[in-house]
């Protein structure tokens, strides 16, 4: 009979190879078993972030807190949940929470920085909130990228500016991709498509994940989709 240990050895396989929605599933089958295992539901909430469930991840970081209020990597989930909700003085409250208890943590120190500088600046628009999304990126800080791209996406009306709201997922996924989130690629780059379906670097980079992922035939539907609207 499988034990909790063996539930959370199993989800950490399947979160490795990005399969995060089996990795949920057995971190569930573990804490059901021993419901006391505190890293568990940091594991848990790792999934659930890189799944962008926000709000199932913060819940699971802060389980963990409540079991054991030392341990920095539930403050750390917590924290990063609360940016990307963009809940930035929470966020802030909860990395300094963290460094309380490890003064030296170098992971607390950067998402704290990260929660305060966007908490100082905020997007005036969609268009802002790309511009700012792309100086990220073109700095290497992915994940903040991510945030500002996901932020111009909630403000974007998708009915009236389609494409717009299309270069956002396709950008988005291009940092998923530098990430190696393949699936987050594919997530958004097919709902890019399905506002803007000629949208080449849509196919390209979906094709590409689909690749990564040994989705041959997939990934040879997106670049022949790709290859026919570069040619017009």
């Amino acid at each position: 009979m499988a034990t909790a240990q063996d539930y959370k050895e199993r989800g950490n396989a399947y979160y490795n190879r990005q399969e995060y929605d089996e990795a949920v599933s057995c971190y569930a089958k573990a804490v059901d078993l021993d419901p006391t295992n505190h890293a568990v539901y940091t594991n848990r909430a790792a999934a659930h972030f890189a799944l962008q469930n926000f709000a199932d991840a913060l819940a699971d970081a802060a389980v963990s807190t409540e079991l054991e209020p030392a341990w920095t990597k539930g403050h750390y989930r917590a924290g990063a949940a609360l940016t990307a909700m963009a809940r930035y003085d929470e966020a802030v409250e909860a990395f300094q929470c963290g460094i309380s208890k490890d003064p030296t943590n170098a992971q607390l120190k950067a998402g704290l920085a990260a929660a305060v500088r966007m908490r100082n600046e905020q997007p005036k628009d969609h268009h802002d909130a790309k511009a700012r999304g792309n100086g990220c990126y073109k700095e290497g800080r992915y994940e903040e990228a991510i945030v500002w791209y996901s932020k111009g996406i909630a403000a974007c009306d998708a009915a009236t500016e389609p494409e717009f709201t299309a270069t956002l997922l396709t950008n988005r996924a291009e940092c998923n991709r530098q990430l190696c989130e393949i699936k987050a690629v594919v997530r958004d780059c097919t709902a890019a498509l399905q506002l803007a379906p000629r949208n080449l670097k849509a196919f390209l980079r979906r094709g590409l994940a689909h690749e990564f992922l040994e989705k041959y035939d997939d990934a040879a539907a997106d670049f022949k989709h790709a290859m026919a609207g570069a040619r017009g």
